[in-house]
């Protein structure tokens, strides 16, 4: 076993960012909790599960590849913001404040990282506020630049996003046919999607600060200076806030007119292939035989089940999470969101 103990050492030392000074010393593996069921892997513990099915079983690649996949023994990274240490116990966004029905939540580490770069956590922009709104050429970085700091090999490494949200709407309100379903719902999470963009010459690797890190979702418009509400706005741009959901963004709303406090768990995976169409043939080949689509009655945007957003993700994209609220009198009350995001080394 003498070349599982010298991979492991050279993986330790090589295959993420070494420490800098102030950083807390790396988990004994001996003290690892093994007893979560099911157990998640590290990045470590996957390529070495990789070698040893290699070195016993002599099997070729993408065998190993499928094993891992079809086992889901992937490496992750969880993001959490939880808001029940605040005064109120809670975060609220209030619908029909145009500067405050749009929060940003959360953004999660840059994928197939395990320890953020050194920049990233630097700048207090990188923590729980918005990228400024600035239109960028999508210059991306060569994916080797990132193949030299980080585990992965594919460009496309996501496997899976996980969301955990707990929370609810203001208790009251909508049309009495839809309270407690999620028809008309107007508070909801919507996902966001940030990408290291090459911005001049100068720049030739990606640093994860504001100078190159770009908003993709929600999209970047021009402020339109006779629209009242943008009058708060500075700059010349701003985000594009759809006034309904969008079905391809939209995470989970809340129940309608429920004042308790929901958990709502929600998984996007790479293999997901439901069409976003209204109604699905069950297979028997006639109209009686149409099946209608699940998600919206789960609350989830309609077209968010064809598992394209993960499937699109590269290597250093980082996924973000806003909170909305639309109209007088709704608010989305929030207590904790969570987001793993699982990818393939």
């Amino acid at each position: 076993m003498a070349f599982l103990s010298s991979i492991f050492k050279t993986l330790t030392l090589n295959m993420v960012n070494p420490l800098s000074a102030g950083d807390p010393a790396p988990q004994d593996q001996d003290d690892i909790d093994r007893s979560a069921n099911p157990y998640l892997p590290t990045a470590v513990e996957v390529i070495i599960v990789r070698a040893m099915l290699e070195k016993a079983l002599q099997l070729p690649p993408e065998i190993i590849n499928s094993i891992i996949d079809h086992a889901e023994y992937w490496p992750h990274t969880s993001t959490v913001i939880d808001y029940s240490n605040l005064p109120d116990g809670q975060k609220v966004v209030p619908g029909g404040e145009s500067e405050r029905e749009n929060a940003f939540l959360l953004r999660t580490l840059p994928l197939g990282f395990v320890k953020p770069p050194s920049s990233f956590l630097q700048n207090d922009r990188n923590r729980q506020v918005p990228l400024e709104p600035i239109p960028r050429e999508p210059k991306e970085f060569p994916v080797d630049t990132y193949q030299s700091r980080i585990s992965p090999t594919l460009s496309h490494p996501c496997r899976k996003i996980k969301f955990i949200i707990v929370s609810h709407d203001q208790g009251w309100g909508g049309e009495r046919h839809t309270r407690r379903t999620y028809k008309n719902s107007y508070t909801w999470f919507d996902i966001g999607l940030e990408r290291c963009l090459q911005t001049s010459d100068a720049i030739n690797k990606p640093t994860f600060d504001p100078q190159t890190l770009s908003t993709l979702i929600p999209k970047v418009r021009e402020v339109n200076p006779e629209d009242d509400r943008e009058r708060h706005v500075q700059g010349t741009h701003t985000f594009d806030f759809p006034l309904h959901p969008e079905q391809d963004t939209m995470i989970q709303c809340n129940e309608v007119a429920n004042g308790q406090y929901h958990q709502y768990e929600v998984e996007w995976k790479w293999t997901d292939d439901m069409s976003s169409a209204d109604l699905f043939d069950s297979g028997y080949g006639c109209e009686e035989g149409l099946i209608e689509n699940p998600l919206p009655k789960m609350g989830r945007g309609q077209a968010t089940g064809d598992g394209k957003f993960v499937r699109d993700l590269k290597l250093g994209d980082v996924v973000t999470v806003w909170a909305k609220a639309r109209f007088g009198g709704w608010a989305n009350y929030i207590k904790r969101i969570q987001v793993d995001v699982y990818w393939v080394v």
